[in-house]
């Protein structure tokens, strides 16, 4: 009886050394997999809490260390005073949250937009005043040095669509005296362009854009692969792997070296309504929710490889949704590897897939 209990006793524990062993192996594969590759930045865009939106702070707080940079959405164009800038938040919480960023080792790039006028047509003709003319443009980067320089921020990330096609020289123009006025501070300049493919899939605003140029001039372009498919075209993917790739083509193609590409990732979702022929944006957690609620199906599109589910409403309403999740995530990852790019930005923090925060340092190698 004795040798029978020690024999079992035996067995079990060699059978925990393996398991143990094998789960130590595999933790070994994994820091092995991602310790030889090259650094990548993940920069992340951060925007107050909007409407049932969350905000990003938390986000930050839980995964500063999957994180490299933080690019807060809280400056537009001033309408009124051309060069000028309306800011969202208090002097106060601007210092708190770069503040915070900064202790937990993360740069900070300030962000400036042309959008969120009464109209769209708005937004394109207040840039123009700034891109147009060339004292419009000197009080601008004047008033940008002078911002970035009180608030502490590492760098800048401008983020003008929708352009007049007039003013697609005056804007590189622009890119080119921001960066030699802002590179004596030390101060990073990026710029986020529209995803371009080059053929009938290049976004609708990207005409406006000069990558060789602003490739030449800023220290990073941010791809906004994203919205492939959204509120003005058919039900589809977000971001397809091909059309992500092809737009990672065409840049290169426009010699923008990859070591200033930045992957555009969406944390959101659009749901389409197609019996009223509308969408709406929605973050992972709603997604989720619409999906529970209707007791829907997740199914996986290999050509895209992104994920979809379709449900019937309350109302008996028909919705298409497609969205992105931590495995579509992977497939974009592996380009950033593949191209050998910069990184990843991510709009925005706190929509997206909680898992992403599992699959980023699993799949690339984070900048620290």
């Amino acid at each position: 009886m004795a040798k029978n209990c020690y024999r079992s006793f035996t067995i079990i524990a060699l059978s925990l050394a393996i398991i143990l062993m094998s789960s130590c192996s595999r933790v070994q594969s994994k820091e092995n997999y991602t310790k030889n590759k090259t650094p990548r930045e993940v920069l992340g865009f951060y925007t107050e809490k909007e409407g049932t939106f969350p905000g990003s702070q938390p986000t930050v707080d839980s995964q500063y260390n999957n994180l490299t940079i933080i690019a807060p959405f809280w400056y537009k164009l001033d309408d009124k005073s051309p060069g000028s800038l309306i800011d969202s938040v208090t002097p106060d919480h601007k210092k708190t949250v770069i503040q915070s960023a900064h202790e937990k080792h993360l740069k900070v790039y300030m962000v400036v937009h042309n959008l969120f006028y009464e109209t769209v047509e708005k937004g394109k003709q207040v840039a123009s005043n700034v891109l147009i003319n060339e004292r419009n443009r000197n009080v601008f980067i004047q008033n940008l040095k002078k911002e970035m320089e009180q608030f502490k921020y590492d760098g800048i990330n401008i983020d003008m669509e929708n352009l007049n096609l007039a003013d697609k020289d005056s804007f590189s123009l622009m890119i080119k005296e921001l960066s030699d006025a802002l590179h004596t501070d030390g101060k990073v300049v990026t710029v986020s362009v529209p995803a371009n493919t080059g053929d009938s899939r290049a976004n609708p605003w990207s005409p406006w854009f000069d990558y060789k140029k602003l490739g030449r001039y800023s220290d990073e372009l941010i791809i906004m692969t994203y919205d492939e498919h959204n509120p003005r075209t058919k039900p589809g993917s977000t971001a397809s792997v091909d059309w992500t790739e092809a737009t990672i083509h065409y840049a290169l193609k426009q010699e923008v070296p990859p070591s200033k590409i930045l992957l555009g990732i969406a944390g959101y979702g659009w749901d389409w309504d197609t019996t009223a022929n509308k969408a709406v944006y929605s973050s992972y957690e709603q997604l989720m929710d619409q999906k529970n609620k209707y007791k829907a199906k997740v199914e996986w599109d290999s050509r895209s490889q992104t994920p979809h589910f379709n449900y019937t409403d309350k109302d008996q309403h028909n919705h298409q949704v497609w969205f992105e999740n931590s495995e579509s995530l992977e497939f974009k990852l592996n380009l950033v590897e593949k191209y050998n790019l910069r990184g990843i930005g991510i709009w925005r923090l706190g929509l997206e897939d909680p898992k992403y925060w599992k699959m980023i340092p699993e799949k690339i190698k984070v900048k620290k």
